[in-house]
């Protein structure tokens, strides 16, 4: 759209990434690159004119259009042309922040705490009602709804602790703690209509902080109706039993569960509530493995404290609590539950709201027309559009669905699709390397931040084990199927970070393809095929897994039948299963319920690892959905967060892909170019460094080229 969508360092999940690419060739006498994307621009020399469609094609169909609940690249790639931010990324070097609905950059603090934002007055929707701050906070509200399905964006907006809404046009933003990216995400984030999603106003007497904490009032009514003897003093250090009983296990990654509590303080339960929790986290403070239950027992006491503190009730409470043990427990009990069953209504409604499907409501410059599933999402321009009814040109973006490769070039070449955004390297080198297609169609190469791997799900009892993670690595063609799958056009990568950005560390050599040091370091970890069955075993373990991939997906399917011969002839059976997309996201991915599996990242040039690595992020449906856990990793993580100091900031990253390098919780593959192919009637075409590479609003069409009306 008329932006990049400036949540671009929340990692966004990669289909097919046997769609690798990379630099154009040079030298090959047999390679016919035809014209330039500059050369076909410089055709026309008129203005950039509105009319005509053009119709690319979807490799994955999305499971849904909410900014928020949506991680597929091609939901994000439609849904930026319908809402929009308060920022957007420049088209130019450095590729910095630039004011799209706000007036200006945010005044910021001298302790990166305070934002304050001031919106244009003139946005409206698509059915022209005014946008204005209230549909911000409400958003804001919406990302951090303990209920709502959004899990990838949580973590960057955790350290947003309040916001002060001035009028309709301004907003104040208080951050818990400094991040060195928190303009980018607090400007970044799509604005929702709240007459849409929540036309019942369900959330609009809750504040933001009321409703970021919205399973602190529903653990508090819990706790009075299930124990009739706790009193208003001992109210907190209840709730945050009840909490640590329910967590314990889960924060300390299965080191310390209740029982163990229980067994080690004597007499625990004739003690009352805050002797019990001072006990407990005295034992948990002299454990080694209780450090994050201490943080989880001081987070949940603060935010009960201060939930209580929000509530006019509180005080009456406190004036008479010296004559009752506890006034008007009744009626707290009953505001709790309202204000938490509110809060989670809304965020069931929101997880399947009608907009997921059909978003007739943004502010972009490009209005919901239809999506037939299986078939197409098609987005008219808005004519009333706020920036202008000529600020886009195309009349239509019609988003056209077809899963297979070959289909879609045959699509291409008949005239049936104006726009492939990645071709396969055959496709690429071979099937379009003639005169006859290059009269009619443009190809090209550009190259956004992405990385495929295959991803070992580190719980999962045999690759808990960072030696087998690390054999399983020596056992991957990388360098084979990078020369002899992809032709040479992509590299191989050994972090998480951008291959061509500062903060990913070059000095890290890959590990090469070496079954004998797979064999080693299975043998040193105790592997050995004891029953001569030819498969290796371990105590009751065989090595016998499953590899999940999506379907369709050509290189998936190369790249894994290779890596399951080869793992055969040293004893080990890999099975591999292909799954539809959505099924395979939704119901394994996103569940952690695998063994292990093939898939990729897009991210952005910048980022912050905590939503794919911190532990934080392997709870529920999370992004780290290999359940990587490492204190280090996350203390390097966490600190990175809030340094502004660029090249300490750097240093930790680089000590943070040491460890990855040393754990191998993926294997990671290869980043890569993409390679489109688009109809030579199109003008006012560039590529750009950032997802999804392009930006469909500045394409065009001169009038006697037109095609459609």
């Amino acid at each position: 759209m008329n932006h990049c969508h400036k949540l671009s360092s929340i990692f966004i999940l990669l289909l097919f990434l046997l769609l690798f690419s990379g630099c154009q060739i040079g030298g090959s006498g047999s390679f016919i690159q035809g014209d330039s994307v500059e050369d076909n621009n410089a055709s026309y020399n008129g203005e950039p004119v509105t009319g005509d469609w053009i119709i690319m094609n979807l490799l994955d169909e999305p499971e849904s259009l909410n900014p928020f609940t949506s991680t597929s690249a091609s939901a994000t790639n439609i849904y930026n042309y319908i809402y929009e931010s308060f920022l957007q990324t420049q088209r130019k070097p450095p590729w910095d922040n630039e004011p799209l609905l706000a007036e200006s950059l945010p005044e910021t603090s001298d302790d990166h705490l305070v934002y304050t934002w001031k919106l244009r007055s003139d946005i409206r929707f698509h059915d022209g009602k005014q946008l204005t701050m209230r549909d911000a906070v409400f958003t804001l509200k919406a990302i951090m709804n303990p209920y709502v399905d959004d899990l990838p964006t949580k973590p960057y907006y955790a350290e947003l602790d309040s916001v002060n809404l001035k009028d309709d046009l301004n907003l104040i933003m208080y951050c818990s703690q400094p991040h060195f990216m928190h303009v980018d995400f607090l400007g970044g984030f799509s604005i929702l209509p709240e007459h849409i999603f929540d036309p019942d106003g369900l959330m609009s007497d809750l504040s933001y902080f009321q409703v970021k904490n919205g399973s602190s009032f529903g653990r508090i009514a819990n706790l009075l109706d299930d124990n009739p003897d706790v009193s208003w003093r001992g109210l907190v250090a209840g709730a945050t039993l009840t909490a640590l009983e329910k967590s314990i296990e889960s924060v300390t990654q299965d080191k310390i569960n209740w029982k163990d509590i229980q067994k080690a303080i004597p007499d625990l339960k004739e003690k009352s509530p805050d002797e019990k929790l001072a006990l407990i986290k005295d034992f948990l403070t002299d454990n080694p493995d209780g450090v994050p239950a201490v943080r989880l027992i001081d987070q949940t006491s603060k935010s009960t404290r201060d939930i209580l503190g929000t509530l006019s009730l509180t005080q009456e409470i406190e004036a008479r609590v010296g004559r009752d043990d506890f006034p008007m427990r009744d009626s707290l009990g009953s505001i709790c539950r309202d204000i938490h069953e509110r809060i989670e209504t809304f965020g069931r409604q929101f997880n399947k709201h009608e907009q997921n499907r059909a978003p007739t409501v943004g502010s972009g410059p490009y209005e919901f027309n239809h999506w037939s599933t299986g078939l197409e999402v098609v987005l008219d321009r808005n004519r009333n559009y706020w920036q202008g009814d000529g600020y886009a040109y195309l009349d239509k973006l019609v988003f056209r669905v077809l899963t297979d490769n070959t289909a879609s070039l045959v699509a291409l070449k008949n005239g049936e699709v104006d726009f492939l955004e990645r071709m396969t390297t055959i496709q690429y080198l071979m099937m379009t390397n003639q005169e006859k297609f290059l009269r009619n169609f443009i190809k090209s190469t550009y190259i956004i931040p992405s990385y495929g791997y295959l991803g070992w799900r580190n719980s999962h009892p045999i690759f808990k084990d960072k030696w087998v993670r690390r054999a399983m690595t020596h056992m991957v063609r990388r360098e084979d199927c990078r020369d002899k799958l992809l032709f040479g056009l992509a590299e191989i990568v050994t972090c998480n970070f951008y291959r061509y950005g500062m903060d990913y560390d070059s000095t890290i050599v890959a590990y090469k393809y070496d079954p004998d040091e797979a064999v080693r370091l299975l043998t040193e970890a105790g592997w050995e095929d004891v029953d001569g069955d030819g498969i290796l075993d371990k105590d009751t373990l065989e090595f016998r897994f499953e590899m999940l991939i999506p379907a369709g997906s050509n290189f998936a399917e190369q790249l894994v039948s290779i890596l399951r011969e080869d793992l055969y002839m040293i004893g080990i059976e890999m099975n591999i299963r292909r799954l539809e997309w959505s099924v395979f996201i939704n119901n394994y991915i996103r569940n952690h319920n695998f063994d292990a599996c093939y898939l990729g990242w897009v991210f952005g040039m910048k980022g912050d690892p905590k939503q794919v690595w911190h532990s934080e992020s392997a709870k529920s449906r999370g992004s780290n959905h290999i359940d990587f856990m490492n204190t280090e990793a996350d203390s390097l993580i966490d600190a990175a967060r809030i340094e502004f100091d660029q090249e300490k900031r750097i240093a930790m990253y680089h000590q943070f892909q040491q460890i990855l390098h040393e754990e191998q919780p993926y294997t990671f593959l290869f980043s890569t170019m993409r390679k489109p192919a688009y109809n030579k009637r199109f003008k006012g075409v560039f590529w750009y460094p950032f997802r999804p590479g392009y930006q469909l609003d500045e394409w065009y069409v001169p009038k006697e080229d037109q095609k459609f009306q």
